[in-house]
């Protein structure tokens, strides 16, 4: 058997094996990972628009990697507004996030466009119910799960993880030291001289890509008539008005303190019910109780991969996950 006719019965089998015995969302990952390593052959190709046919009619599918999703959430949100007349296609949305401000920073158009469909479709009549992961209160614990997501969102994945390299070793021979005790100072002053670093060799070592974002996602996301926009607005300058290259880490944990506060008090305006949470979300998602958009983080943030279901069993998960929100909220 020649090497074509070796490959492409080693790819049909592998693609029998996936497509009768692995879950789907799997099966869809390492499916396509499997065929775009055999992109360059035409049969290969045939096979890969084939699976892409079979991937458009199943209840779920993959929609990408973070931030490309974003824009399919205002598509999900524009899906449960009715266009003609005054009452939506939809009862209730329930949002599940890591943070309120999921996105902001990576594709701000799309955040405003998702606020401003929220607030329409409040408008309308519908439930809103977001649940977020809290960062109120002084909990170091917490504190520094909030600092892990502003260092994801402004910080190469080398760099990152350099960082935490770093961080051991300082944290290791603090403690050889005899300095370091129940180590929560230690800890935050540590992280804190390491973030400052990092995210300077971000800016400076990559000057146009950090110009370009600044303009581009800041930019859109603070300009705006509406009343949530003008106040974050206020917030861009207290927390970033000054030059870029002058521009530290704690000015973007700032800004996402007061915008995540920001957010909560229009939320609140707009009857949005908002249920704090306590543990850090390992699925973030967007329901509208005939579709779900979810996606599952990876080691990064723009490692999480998305996907788009209408399957009842994973919108009644949705449910459950809502249901055991409130309990907790409760207690």
């Amino acid at each position: 058997m020649n090497n074509d006719k070796l490959k492409k019965s080693k790819v049909l089998g592998v693609g029998k094996f996936l497509l009768t015995s692995a879950p789907f969302a799997l099966l869809l990952s390492i499916a396509f990972f499997w065929f775009e390593m055999y992109k360059n052959d035409k049969e290969s190709d045939q096979m890969i628009s084939e699976l892409r046919q079979i991937e458009q009619s199943l209840s779920t599918r993959n929609i990408g990697i973070f931030p490309d999703y974003l824009e399919e959430i205002n598509t999900l949100f524009d899906g449960a507004l009715n266009t003609t007349g005054n009452k939506a296609d939809a009862d209730t949305i329930v949002i599940f996030e890591d943070v309120l401000f999921y996105g902001a920073f990576y594709n701000g158009k799309a955040f405003k466009e998702m606020v401003l469909k929220l607030t329409e479709l409040s408008s309308k009549g519908v439930k809103i119910v977001i649940a977020f992961y809290e960062n109120r209160g002084r909990s170091p614990a917490k504190t520094r799960m909030f600092r892990e997501v502003v260092q994801e969102s402004w910080m190469q994945q080398s760099d990152l993880m350099l960082m935490a390299q770093e961080r051991t070793q300082e944290l290791e021979r603090l403690r050889e030291e005899g300095r370091r005790q129940r180590g929560v100072n230690n800890y935050q002053l540590v992280d804190s001289t390491l973030s400052e670093k990092y995210f300077a060799r971000y800016r400076d070592n990559n000057r146009d890509e950090f110009e370009k974002r600044i303009k581009k996602i800041l930019v859109p996301l603070y300009n705006d008539d509406r009343r949530v926009f003008q106040t974050i607005d206020q917030i861009k300058r207290d927390a970033l008005g000054k030059p870029t290259k002058e521009l530290r880490f704690h000015d973007f944990y700032t800004a996402y303190h007061q915008i995540t506060e920001t957010l909560r008090l229009y939320y609140e305006q707009i009857n949005v019910d908002l249920i704090p949470l306590t543990s850090y979300l390992t699925m973030s998602c967007w329901s509208t109780g005939k579709e779900v958009l979810f996606a599952f983080p990876g080691r990064f943030a723009a490692d999480e991969i998305g996907f788009i279901s209408h399957d009842e069993a994973i919108l009644r998960y949705i449910n459950t996950m809502l249901e055991g929100a409130r309990m907790k909220g409760e207690e």
